[in-house]
């Protein structure tokens, strides 16, 4: 029975439709505000940034307020994956499985379920990229009221609620606004609203567990992030506030696999662009923990 990889070529190409699919379906991108097309290095992203003050009428021309801008930097690195295997390894270990009883060649279409597993993987560095950038920014966000601690069932609302009345008001009317924590926190604050409800201090549908979770009384959803795993740190903040800046707009955002036959082995690459940066952190609030 032999063994057939030539079928590996079509990915050669510059497929940044993987690379695209891997980074802005990530998770925790749905809730960020997103911009493509950014080169490597420091970039400045503007923003308006107006109070918009009134005053009684009156003829002539007096300007009551003046139209502001504001920017925010955001660095944005080059960030590269490079792998190999071993095509023997591939057939001994897990790839004869999928091979039919027969004499002649098979071609084994195991190219998509690969591509898919290696994406899934800068789908994750994504994940933890932002997670690690929010707590670093968060340096800069107003420490919440009360006693902060990490969260247990019995006092994760209140915490919550601490958290989300320490957003500047301005927040708060954002329609965006998100809690940020890990997928440990996450669980509890869930255990915790339906302990509650159970109480009768709030009514908790049981179709909830399977979709978006807000803080009773609030507009803040409650998102989990891999980026947030092992900490206590709990953020929240407008969405719109943190924007992810990424490439794909050239060769430096591209997904290559192909067979190198002198070494008989599958080649793997991943080249793309990420940088974060959050704006007017100090509307944005942390338990400091």
């Amino acid at each position: 029975m032999s063994f057939n990889v030539t079928g590996l070529s079509a990915y050669t190409q510059e497929n940044t439709d993987l690379i695209a699919e891997a980074i802005l379906n990530t998770e925790v991108l749905k809730h960020l505000a997103v911009r493509t097309g950014v080169t490597a290095g420091t970039t400045t992203i503007n923003l308006f940034s107006t109070d918009f003050a009134d005053a009684a009428r009156s003829c002539g021309w007096d300007a009551t307020t003046e139209f502001a801008y504001d920017q925010l930097p955001v660095t944005v690195a080059d960030r590269q994956i490079k792998q190999e295997v071993c095509v023997p390894d591939l057939r001994e270990f897990w790839l004869s499985e999928r091979m039919q009883p027969g004499a002649g060649t098979e071609e084994v279409p195991f190219a998509e379920l690969v591509a898919n597993y290696y994406l899934g993987g800068i789908k994750k560095n994504i994940e933890d990229f932002v997670g690690s950038e929010l707590i670093t920014a968060s340096a800069g966000f107003t420490v919440q009221g009360g006693t902060p601690a990490a969260l247990t069932v019995s006092n994760a609302i209140e915490q919550l609620n601490d958290l989300y009345d320490a957003l500047d008001e301005r927040a708060k009317m954002m329609e965006d606004v998100i809690i940020v924590m890990s997928p440990e926190k996450y669980r509890t604050a869930v255990r915790a609203l339906v302990a509650a409800g159970t109480v009768g201090m709030y009514h908790y549908n049981l179709g909830d567990g399977q979709g978006d979770i807000y803080l009773p009384g609030t507009n803040a959803k409650l998102v989990k992030n891999s980026g947030f795993a092992g900490t206590n740190t709990i953020v929240a903040l407008p969405g719109k506030y943190a924007v992810f800046c990424t490439g794909l707009m050239d060769d430096m955002d591209k997904f290559n696999m192909f067979y190198d036959q002198g070494q008989d082995v599958v080649k793997m690459t991943a080249f793309y662009r990420r940088g974060l940066g959050v704006y007017s952190p100090a509307q944005c609030s942390t338990n400091g923990l």
